[in-house]
């Protein structure tokens, strides 16, 4: 099915108040509603819902648009997954025209591992060995339902068994890497789904019973075209909301850290998969933390207090500036991970841990002996470049020369060479994109607020002309629509891009053109535009010494001043 003609339906069927009611409390104001914004965190609502036009903007963080763009941001998906969740709120059917086969084997994916899922859940019922392995582990029959915990038989087909009978052919199945040639991947191990932001279970984590055994402990399904260990977090579609409501998210190391911490009510827990946050595999790192980025730029790690620990928190400095983090750090005591603590010591223990979390200044010197401090520093110096977050840099260099009682100028300077070193490229920004005519503008608020005026303003312009890139994209796309008959500004929402979404739900948001003047802002618009236009032909022509097409040009000028009626 075509997703315009779907997305057109769910417009219909859906309200923008009503959608946006279920994630977030709306207020009357006036025509619109208003809320504390579900994309940032502040203590006056900016964030703006237009039932009228079927738009949201919020004046704080300036993210707008229509119901997909909502939803694609709440829920983290994209576009077509936002789609897809708002055909099932509608009980519409939804699959894009353009799936190739590789989109169609992903469906069917997700579809084994849903069906793995349920298996491995049946199985752990069954096994009486696995669940008094939970209960040693303090995990509780809530925990295990949310969690979705499940076991893997010993027997070494019986998922592959399970999955044939559920009429999955072989080649799919083998796909899935949960069964090599008929061969079960995880067999005697606990089994943890891996979901990713929509709640889809995408991978599993293994956990061995038997500790006699010399096969690793831990082992994640291997890598598809739905899982890439290196690129998720587990435990972000149960955090995700508690992250926003906290405003900064917990990293710990492991499943069971992650489970007993969601157990004992820190819920803003993840843990990375199969890589550590260090500068060794600084990429990989930086793709892990986008995702979490999404949601917040404040973490807390969590450590063991070993050596190996100390390490771990020394190394994490550098991928954590690089993904623009404003970091803490917290050493738990030696032998000790978050799982063992809280069962050990309890929520409140556990609680005034974080509260003494270390700062980054903090940990250097902590951890580094003072015959090694200045190695320490200048660790963390180059640490530090890497961050582009000028404030926050600011503030740690303070803090280091109070702490370090070393001269603030001082370690600028060595900061100011480190990154002379590195020699960054600075990215070229556009202005023009980005720097609104106010002539322009006027003409989009009428052209979208009215529609009747739209053919009058496209006759009298020359949209090449438009200095602003985006105004000038939005008008090609409503004269395209115009065309065809078809312009509504539904239309228009559903084939621009989320910038252009953004731009529009706040023209339309700050929208106060009088009725009766709409002709008089029209007209003086395009005379301005007219004049712009010309000035810049008389400029070019000016130039090249052809004096009689310049006479005619400024000819043209003078009568587009005197007569110009629009």
């Amino acid at each position: 099915m075509d997703y315009q003609k779907v997305l057109e339906e769910i417009k219909h069927r859906l309200d923008i108040v009503e959608l946006i009611s279920e994630y977030i409390d709306l207020k009357k104001t006036g025509q619109n509603y208003k809320s504390l914004c579900p994309f940032h965190s502040e203590k006056t609502p900016s964030f703006f819902v237009n039932p009228s036009k079927q738009i949201f903007h919020c004046f704080g963080c300036g993210k707008g648009g229509d119901i997909v763009t909502f939803v694609m941001e709440y829920e983290k998906v994209s576009f077509l997954e936002a789609i897809s969740i708002l055909a099932q709120k509608t009980g519409l059917e939804f699959e894009s025209v353009k799936k190739s086969v590789s989109h169609i084997s992903k469906e069917r994916l997700y579809a084994i591992y849903e069906s793995a899922t349920r298996y491995y859940m049946k199985q752990l019922n069954n096994s009486e060995n696995a669940k008094q392995y939970l209960i040693k582990r303090g995990i509780n029959q809530k925990t295990i339902e949310i969690f979705q915990i499940g076991y893997a038989p010993a027997e070494k087909n019986s998922l592959y068994n399970f999955l044939k009978e559920k009429n999955f052919d072989d080649i799919l199945i083998n796909s899935s890497r949960l069964v090599s040639n008929s061969y079960d991947f995880f067999r005697n191990r606990i089994i943890i789904p891996i979901h990713d932001l929509t709640g889809r279970v995408i991978g599993f984590g293994g956990r061995l019973i038997d500790s006699s055994s010399e096969l690793p402990k831990y082992i994640n399904s291997p890598d598809t075209p739905i899982f890439k260990k290196g690129e998720n977090l587990f435990g972000l579609w149960h955090s995700k909301q508690h992250i926003r409501e906290k405003g900064y998210v917990i990293v710990v190391e492991g499943y069971m850290d992650v489970i007993l911490c969601h157990q004992y009510g820190f819920k803003n827990v993840v843990a990375p998969l199969g890589t550590a946050l260090t500068q060794e595999q600084l990429e990989k790192t930086k793709r892990i933390l986008n995702n979490l980025k999404k949601f917040t730029n404040k973490i807390l790690l969590i450590f063991d207090g070993d050596e190996a620990g100390i390490h771990a928190a020394q190394r994490s400095l550098l991928p954590l500036f690089y993904g623009g983090f404003i970091a803490k750090i917290v050493l738990l005591p030696e032998k000790e991970d978050p799982a063992s603590f809280l069962q050990k010591y309890g929520d409140k223990a556990f609680k005034n841990y974080i509260s003494k979390a270390l700062s980054p200044i903090d940990l250097i010197i902590k951890t580094y002996p003072k015959n090694k401090l200045n190695e320490g520093i200048h660790s963390f110096l180059n640490s530090l470049s890497y961050l582009k977050d000028l404030i926050y840099r600011d503030e740690l260099l303070k803090e280091l020369s109070e702490k370090t009682g070393i001269n603030e100028k001082t370690l600028r300077d060595e900061l100011k060479q480190i990154v002379h070193n590195k020699n960054f490229k600075k990215e070229k920004i556009n202005i023009k994109n980005y720097l609104v005519s106010k002539e322009e503008e006027i003409l989009l608020r009428i052209a979208l607020s009215y529609p009747e005026k739209i053919n009058y303003i496209l006759q009298k312009i020359n949209i090449e002309d438009f200095e602003v890139t985006i105004i000038r994209n939005i008008f090609s796309k409503i004269e395209e629509l115009q065309k065809h008959g078809q312009f509504s500004l539904n239309k228009l929402l559903n084939i621009i891009d989320e910038e252009e979404k953004t731009f529009i739900s706040k023209l339309i948001m700050t929208s106060e053109i009088d009725e009766e003047l709409i002709m008089q802002n029209m007209n003086d618009c395009l005379k301005s535009l007219a004049i712009k236009s010309i000035d810049k032909k008389i400029k070019k022509i000016a130039k090249s010494g052809d004096e009689k097409t310049l006479q005619e040009l400024i000819r043209m000028k003078k009568n587009i001043i005197k007569n110009h009626n629009g």
